[in-house]
């Protein structure tokens, strides 16, 4: 992590990941034995992040909180193990690593898919499974539309994509940690709006992009948090956001 702009929530981010590794062992072993599983210390807990800071905007800190950001966690990864399934497979069975076949990564991909499923159901949280499938859905779409539009040069169709499969889920995190944390109807929007701001952002910083490009969505993201009340902890909300901020457009390293 980077810093100490998680300290104040380092222990909840803890119990995520505490929840997150005590699925990844299943009877044929680990599950990194069968897929790439190796994430950047940030995509390790900045959805969880979101989670928990906008619950703790809100006062609210429940073991629902804690499994809501395994959730948007399993989601990412299987995301991510699906979308690093490559084309084509090495031939000779003795020399591949099945993490850089097909078929073990699609099965770890379904299962860190059922595992959100199953804490949804475990934590009586049914009622998100609609939203959460939705946001999956879209983040297929934008898989698809990636795979059909390679080395395509369209700012607009890249931007789509980049909406689809990175921002979706942390403007989901955001509104659904303010749904479970009882936020009004208005201030969910703006939750929702901050980040999707500030996942078009993230995934930027992560696909190389200018400095000024960056700060635009930032800027929007920093905005909606101005509309939220004042609140002690809406200080942890625009730190993470400004993790982002780049100077004379360079990208801060934290991606």
């Amino acid at each position: 992590m980077s810093g100490d702009i998680f300290a104040n929530i380092r222990e909840d981010l803890q119990s995520v990941h505490k929840k997150i590794k005590g699925q990844l062992t299943i009877k044929a072993g680990h599950v990194g034995s069968y897929a790439h599983i190796e994430f950047s210390p940030m995509d390790n807990f900045i959805r969880p992040a979101v989670v928990i800071s906008v619950a703790h905007f809100y006062n609210c800190m429940s073991a629902k909180v804690i499994s809501l950001g395994a959730i948007v966690q399993f989601i990412f990864m299987a995301s991510q193990v699906h979308r690093r399934i490559p084309e084509v497979t090495i031939n000779s069975k003795s020399e591949s690593d099945p993490r850089d076949g097909t078929q073990f990564p699609v099965l770890v991909g379904d299962y860190l898919y059922g595992k959100f499923f199953t804490t949804l159901c475990s934590y009586d949280m049914n009622h998100y499974l609609k939203p959460l499938a939705n946001i999956i859905a879209k983040i297929n779409e934008g898989g698809i539309l990636r795979n059909n539009s390679l080395h395509s040069e369209n700012s607009q169709i890249n931007k789509e994509i980049l909406k689809l499969e990175e921002a979706e889920l942390m403007a989901g995190s955001a509104f659904l940690a303010g749904d479970l944390a009882g936020a009004p109807e208005y201030e969910k929007g703006l939750l929702f709006d901050y980040g999707m701001d500030l996942g078009m952002a993230y995934g930027m910083c992560r696909n190389g992009a200018s400095g000024g490009e960056i700060n635009k969505y930032l800027d929007s993201a920093l905005k909606a948090l101005e509309q939220l009340p004042n609140r002690p902890d809406k200080k942890m909300l625009t730190e993470l956001t400004s993790l982002f901020r780049t100077t004379d457009g360079i990208v801060r390293k934290v991606v």
